[in-house]
């Protein structure tokens, strides 16, 4: 595939090859959803229902441009790009109750122990996610430490999308459904990868298919 022609095939994924990236993180979802039911005791489930390629200037409003939590990690190695863990502020202070072993609605501020551990919770995502991807590519994937960040969609992913943006106008977004027991999560994992590796995840999803 040359690379002129990546941006083409990312915009034309068949149904077929969204289905099979759709797998592959559903993989992951679910070695993230036994680490965490090991590390809060309670069964989890995360599934991986839409996997979605959309313009880089439509990605705030598709996922609403409010004020977020947004877990960060650089990926390098076998993928070079960024990937982000988002949720909502009031999920990140029910997701500190259960780890904690609170009452729900006990939490009332992202202090310092809420914020440190749905940065742990993302990482274990994003890790799980990327493991998923490099065993599927045949690669390894390198990732940074976490970075925890609060602010508004759009200025959170603002530098990650301006560095693609330079040589894409996509990107794939997953959509993540997260239960603890009997409490729902609806997030998003967001992965923006350069335009060479989204060339290597296309071109291998597509010789996968034939």
């Amino acid at each position: 595939m040359a690379s002129e022609d990546y941006e083409r095939y990312i915009r034309e994924l068949d149904e077929l090859s969204l289905s099979a990236l759709k797998e592959t993180f559903n993989i992951g979802a679910s070695r993230a959803a036994d680490s965490l039911s090991r590390m809060t005791g309670r069964p989890v489930s995360i599934t991986v229902p839409e996997v979605r390629v959309v313009q880089i200037r439509e990605v705030p409003e598709v996922l609403g441009d409010d004020i977020k939590l947004g877990v960060y990690v650089r990926l390098s190695g076998g993928v070079e790009g960024h990937a982000f863990f988002l949720l909502e502020p009031e999920d990140g202070r029910r997701l500190f109750d259960i780890l904690s072993g609170n009452p729900m609605g006990t939490t009332r501020e992202l202090d310092e122990l809420c914020r440190s551990a749905v940065e742990e919770v993302g990482n274990i995502l994003i890790s799980s996610f990327a493991n998923a991807l490099s065993e599927f590519l045949g690669t390894v994937i390198e990732q940074t430490p976490p970075e925890l960040v609060m602010d508004f969609t759009s200025a959170i992913l603002d530098f990650a999308l301006a560095d693609v943006g330079r040589y894409s106008d996509y990107t794939v977004i997953l959509r993540t459904e997260m239960a603890v027991e009997d409490f729902e999560f609806r997030e998003n994992f967001l992965l923006i990868p350069d335009p060479k590796s989204m060339e290597r995840i296309i071109k291998t999803l597509v010789e996968g298919l034939l």
